[in-house]
Formats: structure tokens, sequence, C-alpha cells
């Protein structure tokens, strides 16, 4: 991994200052894709305690282009392919579309390979099942990982699969991709329709399961319909300011950031150059910085944590969708190891104490103690849809 140096102009006591605040804080990172062992290595080398892991995403973004898009809904590939100039059609390219069970077959597989990783780990390395999975591992040396998912496909429109998730450690979940889907429209929406009758229902199960929402990538009316609907504080998990970039609907308007701050929320901020502002050259680490001070001057450092988006630069992942110039992230912050730039960042900013730490990582963590505590811990309470189990199963144990 490579990491360039901001060109930030820091005098010794607040090198110094900025080293002890990243060293003593909890830096949890919200919207992380590596799973990979040397992933997680990455973490530890890094100082960074804990991250938000997800192990699903609502499009086959890492596939070729023919698989990306037989794994769109059939209204989104439609306006995929108008998108990208291609020829009209509701077919899948030479092939079916990617159902939810192989979202779901493919998170199992995902989440086996992570508890592997945590299970060989010797307790250096722990699920974050409670907000206090995050605290310890900070004391004991470790690293933790809350388990999420970058969309809800992998559900299949059933919250008993979300039950069984979250029996297995399921902490986050973000309620669409940039695709539309059975829960509401997409960041790209235009026509003013939000979240679903499902939709809604999703959030609150969410709230009673203590799962975190997260309302990134949605279209503004979905997120108001969010806002609306959820009792618990509402992360948006990699966004930032339209006001600094309006070529961007996932980052979000001031009276959005507004609305998310209002439910207890936190707004993250995404790290790739094209989200921080506007084109696709490489941002400067200023840049990234000017999306810390207006977020956190709109709504409160309380209200602001970091959400980079790390994932494999993969050029399938620009190529399926269109896109001529490749991803990069901001200037200092090209990988995990850039979270040390991040403290400098804030430091050389004037953020206090409190505020950096906040930043860092208490603030998501304490949105993560808050949905716990807010929920409904036993699952049972709720009953299975004894027509929907009879259906699955022809009434009787499936062979």
């Amino acid at each position: 991994m490579h990491v360039s140096s901001p060109p930030l102009q820091l005098s010794d006591e607040q090198e110094q200052h900025a080293a002890a605040l990243f060293d003593d804080s909890i830096v949890f990172i919200c919207h992380d894709h590596n799973i990979l062992e040397e992933d997680i290595q990455a973490m530890f080398d890094a100082g960074v305690t804990a991250k938000q892991l997800h192990i699903s995403l609502d499009g086959q973004v890492w596939a070729n282009r023919e698989t990306f898009l037989g794994s769109a809904t059939a209204q989104q590939l439609v306006r995929e392919r108008e998108r990208v100039g291609a020829v009209r059609t509701m077919e899948a390219p030479s092939g079916a579309f990617v159902s939810s069970g192989q979202f779901l077959s493919a998170a199992m597989t995902a989440l086996d390979y992570v508890y592997w990783q945590v299970e060989n780990s010797g307790g250096r390395l722990v699920l974050a099942l409670e907000a206090n999975d995050v605290r310890a591992a900070k004391r004991n040396g470790g690293a933790a990982l809350l388990l999420g998912s970058e969309g809800s496909r992998l559900l299949d429109d059933k919250l008993e699969v979300l039950r069984m998730l979250v029996r297995l450690g399921l902490r986050h979940l973000q309620l669409s991709w940039a695709w539309e889907t059975s829960v509401g429209t997409p960041q790209s929406d235009t026509s003013g329709r939000g979240l679903t009758d499902f939709g809604r229902d999703l959030v609150r199960e969410l709230n009673d399961l203590g799962v975190i929402v997260d309302v990134a990538h949605l279209s503004y009316r979905s997120i108001e319909d969010v806002l609306a609907v959820s009792r618990s504080p509402v992360l948006c998990s990699h966004s930032g300011a339209t006001a600094l970039n309006p070529e961007q609907t996932v980052l979000l308007p001031d009276q959005l950031l507004r609305g998310v701050a209002a439910s207890g929320g936190v707004v993250a901020i995404h790290f790739m150059s094209q989200i921080v502002k506007p084109g696709r050259d490489k941002a400067t680490f200023a840049q990234l910085m000017a999306q810390f001070d207006y977020v956190a001057g709109l709504i409160g450092p309380e209200h602001v944590a970091c959400g980079p988006d790390y994932a494999l630069l993969d050029p399938r992942m620009w190529e399926n969708q269109g896109i001529s110039v490749p991803f990069c992230f901001a200037d200092g912050v090209e990988d995990i190891r850039g979270m040390r730039n991040v403290a400098r960042g804030l430091v050389a900013h004037g953020f206090d104490h409190h505020a950096v730490g906040g930043i860092l990582g208490e603030n998501l963590l304490e949105l993560f103690e808050t949905v716990r505590a807010q929920a409904d811990h036993h699952p049972g309470r709720r009953s299975p849809k004894r027509g929907a189990a009879g259906a699955l199963t022809a009434g009787t144990t499936p062979l």
C-alpha cells in the first residue's frame, strides 16, 4: 500500500498532539469492503480499532459487465442500459438475473471467511456485537469488525432472513445501493417516490433488532421517509455536502444533513476524489478537509465520522458503470493508513481534542451504542409468518 503525505504544515507541538490523539482514540471507520486477511492485517498496522465491514453489495460491481448487468433488477437494467447508451431491452444479458438467493449465498460465504479469521486470531480480532466489544478491542490492543451489508437484496424481501443474520452478527444495513429495489428509490431517482411499504417495515424491524439504519445511496425522498419512520439515530455512512460538489447525489443537501443530525445520527465523510469535489481528477487533501469543515460547521462535529469506502479499485468497477476515468482516493488517504493523516488534518484545522476523538470514531461508536440500547433484543417475540413458512417448506421440514 502507498499513502502520500498531504501538504500539511503542522508545528512540532501539533504533530505530537495529533499523534497522541490518534493513538489514544478509538479509530472506527464506516463503510469498508476489504475483507481479506491482508486487509485485516493492514487495519492492525494502521492503528484502526474497528471498521464497519460489508459482507454483501447489491450489485456485482467487480464482475464482468455482463454479470454486473445480470445482477440488476429488471427496472434498473433498462435504466442502466439507457444511461450508458446501450440498446433498450428488458432481457438480462445471455442469462438470468442474479437472484436475491444468490446474494445471500455469497454473503454467507463471506461471513464464513470472516468468522474463520476471528476464530483463528487468538482473540486479537473480534466481532463487534455490542459497543463494548469495540471498547474492549481498544483496551486489549486488538481490532473489531462491525458486520454490515451495502444493500438489502441478500434478505430476499424476508424479515425472517434479517433476523437470522442478526443472530449471526449483522449490526448494520445500508438499505439500498445505487439501484432501485423493493426497499425504495436510489440516489439517481427524480420521480419523487420514496420508501415502499416493505422499506418502512424494514426500517422498523432494524430499529427493533438494534441494527444501524444506513441511508447512503438512497434518493432524497427515501431518506426523508427513513427519518420520518426510524425511532433510532440514522447513519449516512459515506457522504458529505452537495454544497461542495453538486455533481454527486450520494452527497446530501444541507436540509438532509441537518435531518440526519436531528435524529441523533452521524454523517460519515467519503474519501473518494469524485465525491469529495467536482470532476474525476485526484482530490487534494485540502479538498477532503473542506468537507469535514463544512459538515462539522453545519451540524456539529459530534455528528461527523469517517466513511472512506475503501475497496478494491478493480477497473471493472468503473468500466461496468460506463465511467472512463478510474476511481481514486484523495491525496494522503489512499488506503487505511491514511487515517493518521485525518487526525493531523483535523488538528491543523483547529478541531479540539474532543471533536477529533469523536470524528475519528467515538461518534460512530456512540451511535452504535444508542441503536443497541433502543432495541428490543428478543427476535423471538416477532412471530414468523406461518403462511410464508408453509409456502417455503410445503408444510414440513425439507429433505
